[in-house]
């Protein structure tokens, strides 16, 4: 009997896309070459990031809807950086609901670019509810939420309807639930919980948000320039995009989001 990993992540992969990934390990699509070796400006590679990104947002329903799709370095944890960075504003501010460790962190980066507003937290009870029924200043840069706050086991189950920018966290809980993804500008996502194997981010955004900061923003910092580059900035992160795209392939095959959840 397979045994299950419940750790918040890395976390277990289906079985078929264990043996596909390993398959292209040794032999990638009969190139004579591993999944490991190809060069990411390959053709072979090009499609399979290409599928990746336009099959993240069709699961999510954001096709056609003015989003891009791209496969970052750095976890959430760098996402952290590039938030503020690209969104909060010369003199700027933003709002940040604290629910828990990663929502904290995410905070603690903020302040280093912008007064940082925390709209609410449960830090005081250990984080063992989220807040609700606070209130989000209308003149702030963006708002930022964590969807579900691994170590403390809370969710957010209804979020706000709000003019600004609305951000979010969804490492841990992406592709797992219906929502209605178009209420978010921007959404970002280690791979190893829902996604793939650790290596790989991948970022939902809105195109019209970006570039309004007035920041100079360091290139491999600046959203835009990995959506203009189609994720190819630097060398992907080739084996966890590829173990992504077949965990989203078998995703789409068993029915979608709807079917998992």
């Amino acid at each position: 009997m397979k045994k299950h990993n419940f750790s918040a992540g890395p976390s277990i992969l289906w079985p078929q896309v264990l043996e596909e990934a390993a398959k292209a390990v040794l032999n990638f699509a009969d190139s004579g070459l591993s999944i490991l070796e190809i060069s990411h400006r390959s053709t072979h590679f090009i499609e399979i990031m290409e599928e990746a990104r336009a099959l993240a947002l069709e699961l999510l329903g954001l096709q056609n809807k003015g989003y891009s799709a791209v496969f970052l370095h750095g976890g959430a944890s760098l996402g952290f950086v590039m938030v503020p960075y690209n969104l909060m504003r010369k003199n700027g501010r933003a709002a940040y609901l604290e629910t828990g460790t990663w929502a904290s962190g995410a905070i603690k980066e903020a302040k280093n670019f912008g007064e940082t507003i925390i709209a609410a937290s449960s830090q005081e009870s250990n984080f063992n509810y989220v807040p609700k029924n606070y209130d989000i200043p209308a003149d702030v840069d963006y708002f930022h939420c964590t969807s579900n706050n691994t170590i403390y086991g809370t969710q957010m189950k209804s979020f706000p309807d709000i003019e600004i920018p609305l951000v979010c966290d969804m490492s841990s809980d992406i592709f797992s639930r219906e929502l209605d993804f178009s209420k978010f500008d921007l959404i970002y996502a280690g791979a190893q919980k829902n996604i793939g194997p650790a290596g790989t981010t991948l970022v939902i955004l809105k195109n019209d948000i970006l570039g309004k900061t007035g920041r100079t923003i360091p290139g491999i910092l600046d959203y835009r320039q990995h959506v203009e580059r189609e994720s190819m900035y630097n060398t992907p992160s080739v084996f966890a995009i590829y173990t992504s795209l077949l965990t989203l392939r078998k995703l789409k095959a068993m029915g979608g989001i709807a079917a998992i959840e």
